[in-house]
């Protein structure tokens, strides 16, 4: 099921099949509404299996109904120890609710968002890694939850808070609970929200689970035994046997890897990207190399400037939120010629760079965070906070010398003093460090030291969290296409951080994935240099006209200053400041098309 939604507390029929019926994209299998005195639930079904996944109808007003979104990969295996065969997932879900309470989300090896009803009570449940949204707002004693914020905004309107500004200005999307509107939130990955029915008050607690500190695996062999057997395991559970599906292919290491284990269980369609006159940026040659080595049935999809202006207003029109990912709308692209195809899964490569260090400034960063023990760096850090440059590595290295934060992710984009100086707004030194600080006191407490687990912890909680599978569900879900990402497979995430730091990053990049890709794929694609995606965005908003949308914007609201504005519209064009660029046209597009 794909899309959920629900109103606790007095409701008007009609407005809420409205709302309801906003989610209809995400899956339009099955569209299922239970309405109640004080209670409307409703789900629509993208339909992967021919399983049915019963919505129970409740016959007394304490009954308990479970609705999900998402797919629990294991739910079969919960289903025999709890002696049940044949049966839904749903069935197992409430099986296991009632065998272990709020920790049966503890079992699941899936993605997820789950809203448990019991009554008037609700309980809000989400997969620790955040790969399917859910959110919720509490107004006057009415409780609605739906998987897209669009679902809620009808009945409760969303009244924009210019306080996320910093937020997303720093890491490209709405952290922790927040969103765009002070009305709105989210639940957190790996978080429980509890709605008890009666009064306004909101209780929340987590579930995370993948800190868990372990004795760590230092033999490179034995990791690389397990590793394999459990990615194979993971890209087994994904594939569906009854559904066509592909692989998302862009001929790098990660999703290379992906869809030549997908072949040990089926036959499989592949699908890349690419770029005809900006051969710099394409990488279909590659793509092609590794579905000839597999024998997939492969597919190029060309992304011209054309297609490009057509699908900005597509996306942005469907995006409740700003998400400054210029990588969303090839993804978007992509994901229209997939459906086309009549498929309704495909697999990605998302999560591996994160779990075994495939970003070059992660060795950069580690480095910097040496320079904190050096004797002289009093003198130093006086000397980069007099000589103010707008470059990131001047930043990184002040941040090391005076002692804070130096690693806020690989999603940080502007800096706390380009925020300062471009917002008509007082932003302090050291503001993303404490937006970030909370997640560095759930890293500590949980007893890893290294900063190989800390880059890796925040950028699964930032980049990859708030950002990259953010940007995967919605532009994958406006298609009624489930996006399955083996990676971020409970049991291998559990076994990444069990490895030794020396294990997951090595002198070379991914060495472990490496030497089990080498059994898999060509060795010009195991080791071929990683090349960051990109595609010719800014020229493209250049040349057509698309960035007066800031001018627009500014003469409105009055958000920046003018200097600095045009400072980095005419940087853009030497190819300086590309995604800081990206980041306030998005946003300055997202606010004039919802009329702010």
């Amino acid at each position: 099921m794909c899309a959920l939604f629900g109103i606790i507390g007095h409701y008007e029929v009609n407005q809420a099949q409205k709302a309801f019926d906003m989610l209809a994209h995400r899956g339009g299998d099955e569209r299922v509404v239970m309405a109640m005195e004080q209670r409307f639930l409703g789900l629509h079904r993208l339909a992967i299996t021919t399983i049915t996944q019963p919505f129970a109808t409740p016959t007394a007003f304490d009954e308990t109904t479970i609705l999900l979104n998402g797919e629990i990969y294991n739910y079969q295996q919960l289903g025999i120890t709890l002696g049940m065969h044949g049966v839904s997932e749903t069935e197992v879900l409430h099986a296991v609710y009632a065998k272990w309470g709020d920790d049966f989300v503890q079992h699941l090896r899936g993605m997820f968002a789950i809203a448990i009803v019991e009554g008037l009570r609700v309980k809000l449940f989400r997969d620790p890694l955040g790969k399917k949204p859910l959110f919720y707002s509490l107004q006057k004693g009415q409780f609605i939850f739906a998987s897209e914020m669009k679902a809620i905004s009808p009945l409760t309107p969303l009244r924009f808070d210019k306080t996320i500004l910093p937020t997303y200005l720093s890491f490209g999307a709405a952290l922790y609970d927040k969103s765009f509107g002070t009305n709105i939130y989210q639940v957190e990955a790996g978080q429980c929200v509890f709605f008890d029915g009666t009064t306004e008050t909101i209780e929340k607690k987590s579930h995370e689970v993948f800190l868990k500190p372990l004795s760590l695996m230092e033999d490179a062999n034995e990791a690389e035994v397990l590793l394999e057997g459990t990615l194979l395991d993971a890209v087994r559970l994904r594939v569906p046997s009854e559904a066509p599906y592909a692989c998302l292919l862009s001929g790098g290491l990660d999703s290379s890897l992906i869809s030549a284990m997908a072949t040990h269980f089926s036959s499989v369609h592949t699908f890349s990207i690419g770029y005809e006159g900006y051969e710099k940026y394409d990488e279909r040659p590659y793509a092609k190399i590794v579905s000839e080595h597999i024998g997939s049935t492969h597919h190029e999809v060309v992304f011209s400037k054309e297609a490009f202006l057509q699908t900005v207003d597509e996306v942005v029109s469907l995006l409740d939120e700003p998400l400054a990912d210029p990588a969303m709308f090839p993804l978007y692209y992509l994901m229209k010629a997939v459906r086309k195809e009549e498929i309704k899964v495909v697999l990605t490569g998302d999560g591996s760079d994160e779990l075994f260090m495939g970003y070059r400034t992660y060795k950069e960063f580690d480095a910097l965070e040496k320079l904190s023990t050096l004797n002289q760096k009093g003198w130093l850090e006086h000397y980069f906070k007099t000589h103010f440059s707008m470059h990131k590595e001047w930043e990184w290295h002040k941040r090391a010398f005076e002692g804070s934060m130096v690693f806020r992710s690989s999603a940080e984009v502007f800096t706390d003093l380009q925020q300062n100086r471009l917002l008509r707004q007082n932003i302090k030194e050291n503001t993303s460090a404490k937006t970030l600080q909370p997640y560095r006191d759930a890293f500590e407490s949980s007893g890893y030291t290294s900063s190989v687990d800390w880059h890796s912890y925040l950028d699964i909680k930032v980049m990859l969290g708030a950002v990259f599978l953010r940007k995967l569900d919605r532009m994958s879900m406006a298609h009624s296409i489930e996006a399955r990402s083996p990676f971020l497979d409970k049991e291998v995430v559990d076994m990444a951080f069990s490895f030794a730091p020396e294990l997951r990053a090595p002198t070379a990049p991914k060495a472990l994935l490496k030497r089990i890709a080498a059994r898999y794929l060509p060795e010009e694609i195991v080791n071929r240099k990683k090349k960051g995606f990109n595609y010719p965005y800014v020229e493209w908003l250049h040349e057509s006209g698309e960035l007066e949308v800031l001018g627009r914007v500014q003469a409105k609201l009055h958000l920046f200053r003018e200097e600095e504005l045009a400072m980095y519209l005419e940087k853009s064009k030497q190819g300086m400041f590309k995604q800081h660029l990206f980041s306030l046209y998005i946003l300055c597009k997202w606010l004039e098309k919802k009329e702010i």
